[in-house]
C-alpha cells in the first residue's frame, strides 16, 4: 500500500510539473544578446482577443512577452482595450526573424470608448511579440534581430499541436 500511495503521489507531481511546464502555453525566447523572454503563447482565438487585456503592469514583468502565434503570414492588426500598461510590439516572420516594431503603443483602460482606443497600424508577418514599452529588454531589439525558440518542442512541433488543438476545437 506504502508503494502504491508514493506511486500516486509521484504521478500526480509530475502531472503538475508537466501541467505548468506546457510548451502550448509558455516558453522562452531568447535575444541576440542571450537575454530571456518569459512568453506566453497565445493562440485560441478567445485568448488572442484577450491578449494582455486586464493585466496590471505589476503582474507582467520586463522580462515577460505575450506570443500571437499564427499559422501563416498575414496583416495583422491590434488595438488596446482595457490594457494598464504601453506596449512594443514586434512583428515576426516564420523564422522569428523582426519583420517591423510598433513602439509604445498606448495603453487604454476599458471599453467605453472604442473610437479612443489606441490602435496599431497593420503590419504582416507570421507572429506578434508584445512586450512593455518600458521593458530594457524590449528597447534594445530591432528590425532584422532574430530571436531563438527555447522549449521542449521545436517550433514546427509546436505548430502541429497546435493545429491538431485548433481542429479539436472547432
Amino acid at each position: 500500500m506504502r508503494k502504491f500511495l508514493t506511486l500516486l503521489l509521484l504521478l500526480s507531481l509530475s502531472a503538475c510539473q508537466s501541467e505548468s511546464q506546457d510548451p502550448l502555453k509558455s516558453l522562452e525566447l531568447q535575444t541576440p544578446a542571450g537575454e530571456l523572454i518569459q512568453t506566453s503563447l497565445v493562440y485560441m482565438p478567445k485568448d488572442m482577443e484577450q491578449g494582455l487585456s486586464g493585466v496590471k503592469p505589476e503582474n507582467f514583468s520586463d522580462n515577460q512577452g505575450m506570443l500571437f502565434f499564427y499559422l501563416n503570414d498575414q496583416e495583422m492588426h491590434f488595438w488596446m482595450p482595457d490594457t494598464y500598461f504601453d506596449l512594443d510590439l514586434f512583428y515576426l516572420d516564420k523564422d522569428l526573424k523582426i519583420l517591423d516594431i510598433i513602439r509604445k503603443l498606448p495603453f487604454y483602460v476599458g471599453r467605453a470608448n472604442p473610437d479612443l482606443i489606441p490602435r496599431a497600424r497593420g503590419a504582416w508577418g507570421r507572429y506578434v511579440l508584445e512586450m512593455k514599452a518600458t521593458s530594457p529588454v524590449s528597447a534594445k531589439l530591432k528590425i532584422g534581430d532574430q530571436l531563438q525558440w527555447k522549449s521542449s518542442l521545436n517550433l514546427q512541433e509546436t505548430e502541429e499541436r497546435i493545429k491538431l488543438s485548433l481542429k479539436g476545437t472547432n
